[in-house]
Parts: C-alpha cells; structure tokens; sequence
C-alpha cells in the first residue's frame, strides 16, 4: 500500500530546517559559551536551556519526518533519488540538532558534536554535487546552494566550538544567518508552488 504524504509535510520540514539555522545563529551570538571550559558561561541558564528546547524540538521534528519520507517519499513518479536526497540528510541534521539539544540542555559543551557536524556537512556536500551533478530537483543550482551553506555552517562550527574567539563564532553565526535565508527562501517556494490550485 502507497501512502501519500501531503505537501506541507515537506514545507514543514524546510520551515524547521530554516527555524533551526536561526536558532543556531542566535546561540553563537548571544550565548556566552567558552571554549576552554567547553561550557556556557551564564547566571541562570535560561538562555542556554530554552535554545535547547527549541532546538531539541525542530532536531526531534526533522529527525521523524526524515526516516518517514525515507521509508515513504510521497512522490513516486519521481523515482528513488529524492527520497535519499532528502531524508537522509533531514535525518542525519535532526540528529545533529537532537545531540546539540542535550549539550545544551546539560551544558556538556559543543566540541564533541562539532566532530559530528564534520561528518553531516560532508553528507550535504556529496548530496549538493548529486544535484548538480545529475541535475536534481527544479533548480539544481538554488537547492545545492542551500546544502552548501548547511555544510559550510557544519564545518565552522569545529573552530567555533575548540578555539576562545569572537570572530570564529561570529563567522559561525553569519553562516547560521546564510544557511537560514537560503532555507526560508526555498521553504517559501515550496509552500507557494503547492498552493498553487491545480489548472482546470
């Protein structure tokens, strides 16, 4: 039995990957975090625990959605490729987003994750080659761009999470910013193009 999933299941998951981009921009900008220590450094810990919560819930959100479209892409006419293009790497970044949930959460310090981010970002950087490689998706270019600015934000996030400096995590948070934009745009143009009433 061929279950189709409704179209906003997959504009909801650009929207959160958009929402956690912004989320990890505002963590490298506000969030008083010390490399040395490999902890924030803040009175109350409220910043630190509600970043965590929120990035907690979109990490959980993409990580499910993720494994559903990869067992279940809604459009078979499509073929094979797009449900490994896009589960896979939904999947993998919840689980990115799940683990900096719970360094968060514990203030157990962001240098371990770091070393996983490497590995996903790499995974988004096959997956933006594939595209353009095999022209994948409406605009290859524009769907690539947005895996790139994923996977330069991943790899930032080692000297930003190993070395005391404001400007690496301030390159860390500009990218964050990038990866966000790219990401709400493309969102938006989903959400567009599938309200968009069929011709009669």
């Amino acid at each position: 039995m061929n279950v189709a999933l409704p179209f906003d299941f997959l504009d909801s998951m650009a929207w959160t990957v958009g929402a956690s981009a912004i989320l990890l921009g505002v963590m490298a900008f506000r969030l008083p975090f010390k490399a040395s220590p490999n902890s924030a450094e803040e009175k109350d810990g409220s910043l630190r625990k509600g970043l965590g919560v929120a990035i907690g819930g979109s990490g959980l959100y993409l990580f499910i959605t993720g494994l559903a479209i990869s067992f279940m892409w809604p459009f078979a006419s499509t073929g094979g490729a797009y449900n490994i293009l896009f589960g896979g790497i939904a999947t993998l970044g919840g689980l990115l987003l799940l683990a900096t949930s719970v360094s968060l959460l514990l203030n157990a310090g962001l240098s371990a994750v770091s070393y996983f981010a490497i590995v996903v970002g790499l995974y988004a950087v096959i997956d933006a080659f594939a595209m353009m490689n095999y022209k994948l998706t409406s605009n290859p270019l524009l769907a690539a761009l947005g895996y790139l600015s994923f996977a330069a934000t991943a790899f930032l996030s080692v000297p930003a999470a190993h070395i005391n400096n404001k400007w690496l995590r301030w390159a860390f948070g500009i990218f964050a910013v990038l990866f966000a934009v790219a990401w709400l745009y493309q969102a938006a143009n989903f959400t567009w193009g599938h309200l968009k009433p069929p011709a009669s």
